[in-house]
């Protein structure tokens, strides 16, 4: 029995309230949290702590991640190792230069701002392009959790997995508490960056199915087992 209509009403659920979530913080958290992080943001324990978690956001873990699944691939024949190591660059594009993108659009101050008198621009996309202005939303964050993702599918199954969420929490962590983002900012770029990643990995099974499919000349068999018999032709003897 096909779940199709439930899935898609508990997407819309979930949708919603993340976007009530994100509003509440924007209106009511946001603030607090940026002028706490101004307060402790220069110590030496603020410092250790965030800059513990900005390679997470970076190109490192990625290209570790690329070349054990390669390595699996070829050492036991792991079927999933080449389709990980395709996945994760383009992962790792689609997280940076999309979550750039909407930084751009959106313009918004980092916290570090808020004690600073604004800038002056002579264009609108001067203001665009100031990093200063890039907050929302949290590029590293969006990163991290494009990895933790592609991790989590490639698991497969197991309530362990979900430990590789950690990656893009303290990632939003170490970003937050050195004044560089908001909360509501690391809550949309993971939204944003498993979304696009889950995205990405279905397009490429997809691809994927439809390769084999021309290679072998037919569909591949359901993993149900063969339908039922045709009915002979109209007028057949039965």
């Amino acid at each position: 029995m096909r779940q199709t209509p439930r899935t898609l009403h508990v997407l819309v659920a979930a949708i919603v309230l993340l976007i009530a979530v994100e509003a509440l913080l924007v209106l009511y958290v946001d603030r607090g949290v940026g002028l706490w992080a101004l307060s402790v943001y220069q110590t030496d324990a603020a410092d250790y702590l965030g800059g513990a978690g900005v390679p997470l956001g970076g190109p490192l873990p990625y290209l570790a991640a690329i070349l054990l699944a390669l390595w699996a691939a070829r050492r036991y024949r792991w079927a999933m190792g080449r389709r990980v190591a395709f996945a994760l660059p383009l992962v790792f594009a689609l997280s940076g230069l999309g979550s750039y993108a909407v930084k751009a659009a959106v313009g918004r101050p980092r916290p570090f701002m808020l004690e600073q008198p604004p800038p002056t621009f002579n264009s609108t996309w001067e203001r665009r392009l100031d990093r200063r202005y890039h907050s929302f939303p949290s590029s590293d964050v969006m990163v991290a959790a494009g990895l933790a993702t592609v991790l989590f599918l490639m698991l497969e199954r197991g309530r362990a997995r979900y430990a590789v969420f950690a990656i893009p929490v303290y990632s939003a962590f170490g970003r937050i508490i050195i004044a560089r983002h908001y909360p509501s900012d690391c809550l949309a770029a993971v939204m944003l960056g498993i979304a696009a990643t889950w995205l990405l990995w279905r397009l490429q099974e997809r691809l994927s199915a439809a390769a084999r499919a021309a290679r072998t000349g037919g569909p591949e068999p359901s993993p149900e087992g063969p339908g039922p018999p045709a009915p002979p032709p109209f007028g057949e003897a039965r």
